[in-house]
C-alpha cells in the first residue's frame, strides 16, 4: 500500500501537468498560495478537506481521484485524455471564432 502523501503529490502534479497549468494557476483557482501547492507537492504539507475539494475542483477530477495509485492508472489516462480532447476542442472552436472576426 502506497502512503496517502505520495499519491497525493504525486496526483496533483499529474493532473496540472494534464491541464497544463502551473502551480500558481493551480493556487489561483483553489484560493490558496503558491507555496502551499509546492509544499503538498514535495510532502511537506498535507492539505485539510477543504482545500482538497478546492484543488480536486480546480483540477476538474473528485476528491477521490486525487488518492488513485498505480493500479488505478486506466482512470488517470481516461481523465487526461478527456481534458486533452477538451482542450483540443477548445483550441478549434478559438480558431474558427478568430478565423470569422479577422
Amino acid at each position: 500500500m502506497t502512503d496517502v502523501r505520495i499519491l497525493l503529490a504525486k496526483n496533483i502534479k499529474n493532473f496540472r501537468e494534464i491541464l497544463s497549468i502551473s502551480q500558481m494557476e493551480l493556487a489561483e483557482k483553489v484560493g490558496c498560495s503558491p507555496t502551499l501547492i509546492g509544499k503538498i507537492e514535495i510532502m511537506k504539507r498535507f492539505p485539510s478537506a477543504d482545500s482538497l475539494n478546492r484543488i480536486a475542483k480546480a483540477l476538474k477530477v473528485s476528491p477521490a481521484d486525487l488518492f488513485l495509485d498505480a493500479e488505478n492508472s486506466e482512470i488517470i489516462r481516461s481523465i487526461s485524455s478527456k481534458q486533452k480532447r477538451k482542450s483540443l476542442l477548445k483550441s478549434k472552436i478559438n480558431k474558427v471564432i478568430d478565423d470569422f472576426f479577422n
